[in-house]
């Protein structure tokens, strides 16, 4: 049996594959194996088949880019036979009309340039599309073709080495196509990097390795031994770096997995034994620019980001009418309660005589003022964004009827620095919105003395209200007094709803859950470990809906939907937070749990919040 391997390190795009069919039989010979990325195969077939004898595997090669040499050198060795040839088997006889037909779909070729192309493109490479599909797709043709021939003067003495020939020559025209498109970091300046950056008196470099991006891109990651502090080799390796290549390369600071697990099978280190935290082992990732920061702000994020701010002006707009439709007389509101009464054109009994204007007043102030906390928000991002070297996209504002908003998606555009520098930016916009609305709350509740009895500028709310939040029902009571809430309503003032929906909101957002700012804050504390765990009590709080009331499921779909992943672009994510801040982060989390567990029925009796029977 007679089988040709054609073995080159060639980045064919996933999912594709060349079309084989099997040649006439030859005499089976002894072939050496040879280390492989993708494999093109052309294979006979005869009456008696026999076993192969396993090999193990090769070691990989090192790291860098697609060797021409190397791949011809495989070639040689594939193609040209060395050992010496088995015993003879009985050749078959090959049935009639059975020539060699080796045929590549055109369908597969298109998609294979089509795809390489793409790639090219977004890499920046200097061949156009049409040239890029031209040149691979002529590539891959003249190779088959050569491959039939080779195939054809099999046997025919030197026609077999010609044909041979051939097919290595067009191989490598094929590899300078599609190896031109590939990117990463130049061995050149990797060697550089290891010689002139790390040392010493650094890190000492013991091995690097590819980082396979999700593109074309290859970082490498580089592991050894740290010799000086943490902080300190990290700001001096970046430095360098800049100053050899500019905005070329990024430096990343990362765990070192392998050192990790190494260190929990030897056991405890010295630090430990000691009382003291074991510094983590690190190692450094050096990546292409253009493959480790996000991608730039495009046309379309901005005018979604528009489309969002109007449909959350919206959303709040309908909010404050909600909210002050216990202004209209009692007549109206029993007309418009009867569905059948909606479509009609009739004007609802009542408002005959009846002003507008407090009704309109109303709901503008509570529109702005349940606003204000967002606005706090946001401008807390810019100002922290703005003095750390931060990056962001426009913020996409998230609707809901209930609160007037959810709050925002904040994109990083940059890598942020360190883990502190994302806990401040994070942290600083949920003080900003939650002190805000705590202000407009308490305010709220100075100016709400009317109890149940009906006042001019307060709004009639239904005082279960107070038992959706254990914390803000209990302040609730304090500042109103427990007989206010004991009736079926109390009116209060807009600065108090307003107040109300900023707490809300602002505690949602701390929860530790994936790339909110509570999850950032998360893992700017504890880490990415300790965010994982949070995460998962947090989607089972919402999916329970004990966190968050009737907000629970509408708030846990948006989670999962835009924030479920863990920010990434962070560059040093070894280097933790400070104590403060990591009670700071522990201080969010406690405001979101109190604000968001509902009182149970029990405590709502005892504490004469409303009617336990009425308990939402």
């Amino acid at each position: 049996m007679r089988q040709l391997v054609l073995t080159a390190p060639l980045p064919v795009a996933p999912g594709l594959r060349l079309q084989q069919r099997p040649l006439a039989a030859t005499p089976r010979r002894r072939r050496r194996p040879l280390p492989r990325l993708a494999t093109a195969s052309l294979a006979g077939s005869s009456e008696e088949t026999e076993q192969q004898q396993q090999q193990p595997p090769p070691a990989p090669p090192a790291p860098g880019k697609p060797s021409i040499k190397q791949t011809m050198a495989d070639l040689d060795a594939l193609l040209g036979i060395e050992d010496k040839p088995e015993e003879p088997a009985q050749e078959a006889k090959p049935a009639s009309g059975d020539g060699v037909k080796i045929t590549i779909s055109a369908d597969v070729l298109k998609q294979l340039a089509e795809a390489e192309a793409a790639r090219a493109e977004k890499l920046g490479s200097a061949a156009s599309n049409s040239e890029m599909q031209s040149r691979i797709a002529d590539s891959i043709e003249r190779i088959v073709e050569q491959a039939k021939k080779l195939a054809e003067e099999d046997g025919k003495g030197d026609g077999k080495t010609l044909g041979e020939e051939a097919v290595r020559k067009e191989l490598d025209n094929l590899f300078s196509v599609m190896g031109s498109s590939m990117k990463g970091v130049d061995q050149e300046d990797l060697k550089r990097i290891k010689e002139q950056v790390f040392g010493a008196t650094t890190f000492w470099v013991t091995e690097t390795r590819l980082l396979a991006m999700q593109s074309l891109e290859l970082g490498v990651a580089v592991r050894g031994n740290l010799r000086g502090k943490r902080e300190a080799v990290f700001k001096e390796v970046c430095d360098k770096v800049a100053a050899m290549f500019g905005d070329k390369y990024v430096v990343r600071l990362v765990e070192d997995p392998e050192a990790a697990l190494e260190d929990m099978q030897m056991g405890a280190s010295a630090a430990a034994a000691d009382g003291a935290a074991p510094e983590p082992r690190v190692m450094f990732e050096i990546l292409p620019a253009a493959a480790a920061q996000p991608q730039p702000t495009a046309g379309w994020q901005r005018a979604a980001a528009a489309v969002l701010l109007v449909l959350t002006l919206g959303s709040t707009l309908q909010f404050g009418l909600a909210a002050n439709i216990g202004l209209l007389p009692k007549e109206t509101l029993q007309w418009l309660a009867n569905p059948a009464n909606l479509n009609s054109d009739v004007l609802p009994p009542g408002l005959e005589t009846y002003d507008p204007l407090p009704f309109l007043s109303s709901t503008g102030n509570v529109f702005l003022v349940t606003l204000l906390p967002q606005l706090m928000h946001e401008l807390a991002h810019a100002v922290v964004a703005g003095t750390r070297g931060i990056k962001i996209a426009p913020s996409f504002l998230i609707p809901n009827s209930q609160l007037g908003t959810f709050g925002s998606v904040t994109q990083l555009k940059s890598l942020v620095r360190s883990r502190t520098d994302l806990f401040d930016f994070s942290a600083a916009a949920l003080a900003a919105g939650g002190l805000t609305s705590l202000g407009l709350f308490i305010a709220g509740l100075v100016a709400s003395h009317g109890g149940n009895v009906a006042e001019p500028g307060l709004l009639p709310v239904p005082s279960q209200l107070f038992q959706g939040s254990l914390l803000l029902g209990t302040l609730a009571k304090l500042g109103l007094g427990s007989e206010a809430l004991s009736h079926a309503q109390v009116y209060v003032s807009p600065l108090l709803v307003g107040g109300w929906c900023g707490l809300v909101t602002t505690a949602l957002n701390c929860l530790p859950v994936g790339n909110l700012d509570g999850g950032r804050a998360m893992l700017s504390a504890f880490g990415r470990n300790a965010l994982a765990v949070s995460s998962l009590l947090s989607y089972v709080g919402l999916g329970l809906g004990l966190l968050g009331s009737s907000l629970a499921l509408p708030f846990g779909l948006y989670v999962l939907i835009c924030q479920r992943s863990a920010e990434q672009y962070i560059q040093d994510e070894v280097s933790g937070v400070s104590e403060r801040r990591r009670a700071i982060a522990g201080a969010l989390i406690a405001f979101a749990l109190l604000t968001l567990i509902p009182m149970a029925p029990e405590v709502a009796d005892v504490a004469a919040v409303g009617s336990p029977g009425n308990f939402i």
